[in-house]
């Protein structure tokens, strides 16, 4: 009797153990949040952006974008495989961004976004905020909509982050800030 329990008692630590290890490890780590504005006194500039790897493909002319010292389009990824595409605005100052900047980003960004050529307050980068979608009847693509998900501001900076919905694209502007903010730390 006395071997039997004891049978039964390491059975049921057993499966306790493998319980315990798989509730630990089931599911992934919840996304780090990150807040569309964030009040920073760091003065951002694309050389802060280069420092971590972002890769330029253009620079835009801000002409028109009121308040804006510069704007660019590039990509970057936490796996250098896996770059997302981003635009990125830099303003004097964070106040700046937010009271300038915070309407012609949302015109570029989410489901709402205007890409139409002629229609939008600010026209330069529409062709590469695009994603081209078929349509069920098999007529033609749709290419309008934002490939940016959403929009961060941190600081003086504006950030439109590729992803096909808001939380995608907010991780993708997590990332980037994170690794910008570490890179800060690190050269102070």
């Amino acid at each position: 009797m006395k071997s039997s329990n004891s049978k039964i008692a390491l059975i049921g630590l057993s499966l306790m153990t493998v319980l315990l290890i798989f509730s630990g490890c089931g599911g992934e780590a919840e996304p780090e949040a990150i807040s569309k504005i964030t009040p920073v006194d760091t003065i951002y500039s694309l050389d802060d952006l280069l420092a971590v790897e972002f890769k330029k493909s253009k620079t835009f002319d801000v002409e028109g974008l009121t308040g804006a010292t510069a704007a660019y389009f590039g990509f970057w990824g936490v796996d250098p495989y896996d770059r997302k595409d981003y635009e990125v605005r830099f303003y004097p100052s964070h106040d700046d961004a937010v009271q300038l900047g915070t309407e012609f980003i949302e015109e570029r960004t989410g489901e709402n976004a205007i890409l139409v050529s002629g229609r939008g307050m600010w026209e330069e980068g529409i062709k590469e905020a695009r994603v081209c979608a078929g349509n069920d009847s098999g007529s033609g693509a749709n290419c309008t909509i934002s490939k940016y998900g959403d929009y961060v501001i941190h600081g003086n900076m504006i950030m439109a982050c590729q992803g096909a919905d808001s939380p995608t694209a907010l991780q993708q502007c997590a990332d980037l800030i994170a690794r910008l903010t570490t890179q800060s730390l690190l050269g102070d």
